[in-house]
């Protein structure tokens, strides 16, 4: 598929299911209110935001739950060590880690993600604020 090819941010919501939508709004609220200067577009046919000039979340919509899930991870900059300790140490108990800087938060529905939303905002901020950089 062309870049050009790629269907924006909108559309891709748009196409959406109407539950799946609603929760893939609330989560774009979400992430829109963090004091981060993010860019918004389509990875892995979900949105996804590039911080500081890498993907460090993207949304996973087609999974085999069926479920919404959020991956945090650190672009293709950082190798992950699939048995090491997760480099955010401060995660609210809502990040399942797949590895040390790849990790996924999962929701049941629209509810869940409301009544996660004061920990995601801490989670996320968290999570951009570690160095995306492979330590040296």
């Amino acid at each position: 598929m062309t870049p050009s090819a790629q269907p924006s941010v909108a559309d891709l919501v748009s196409a959406l299911d109407e539950v799946t939508r609603e929760q893939v709004q609330l989560l774009r609220d979400i992430i829109g209110s963090l004091e981060a200067d993010l860019t918004e577009h389509v990875k892995w046919n979900a949105p996804s935001y590039v911080f500081d000039g890498e993907d460090r979340i993207t949304m996973d919509l087609r999974n085999k739950q069926g479920l919404v899930k959020l991956v945090l991870h650190m672009g293709a900059t950082r190798p992950e060590n699939r048995k090491g300790a997760p480099v955010l140490l401060e995660d609210e108990g809502i990040v399942e880690w797949a590895s040390d800087v790849r990790g996924f938060v999962t929701f049941a529905d629209a509810a869940d993600i409301r009544a996660k939303e004061p920990a995601l905002g801490r989670v996320l901020s968290s999570w951009l604020a570690i160095d995306h950089r492979a330590p040296e």
